[in-house]
């Protein structure tokens, strides 16, 4: 009984810890892949390793051995865990703490792989805002004109080391100003 106990009580504590420090984004073939984030993305492309042209084979060695005995293979693309929304590499690796151009979009992503959305600060303090609504873009850098809260934020739309940063105590390129919060002036 004691045993019993004993093993309990040890799975008791891997449960509570692993809550506690929640883990990275996994490599994990059994988890749906999608075009782009979102329950209304484009739907489940595929679930597992596959073989085909739009497939990566991870196996790697030095010889000029193709598909090696453990030879794994993983499509690219969004995958959702209980931590949120992260991106898969055909290597089965993903980004992490990092900007990543993905089909024609940015995204930031944390420490742990996850995809962020709504504001971001970087360590310079720009200030940054990534679609938090599931409309088919969700977690993209947002540029131009944005409505938010309410409110209408101007974020860079050049391509010169500053796009998507917002746009604070200036006159915007069509000619309207903005504050220190970044939100047009009345």
């Amino acid at each position: 009984m004691k045993k019993i106990q004993g093993k309990f009580m040890l799975l008791l504590c891997f449960l509570l810890l692993s809550g506690m420090f929640p883990g990275r984004a996994a490599a994990d073939e059994t988890q749906a892949v999608r075009k782009y984030p979102g329950f209304h993305g484009s739907g489940t492309s595929f679930q597992g390793p596959v073989e085909g042209p739009n497939h990566y084979d991870c196996w790697d060695d030095d010889e000029d051995d193709d598909d090696g005995p453990d030879s794994r293979s993983y499509e690219r693309g969004w995958r959702y865990s209980p931590a949120g929304w992260w991106y898969q590499y055909g290597d089965g690796t993903w980004p992490s703490d990092s900007w990543k151009y993905i089909d024609s979009r940015w995204y930031r992503f944390d420490q742990g792989g996850h995809l962020l959305m709504g504001w971001y600060v970087d360590q310079n303090g720009n200030r940054y805002y990534l679609n938090p609504v599931d409309d088919g873009t969700l977690g993209s850098m947002r540029i131009g004109w944005q409505i938010i809260d309410g409110k209408a934020y101007y974020f860079h739309t050049m391509s010169d080391g500053s796009l998507g940063r917002l746009l604070i105590n200036t006159v915007t390129p069509d000619g309207y100003s903005v504050g220190a919060d970044g939100a047009l002036k009345q």
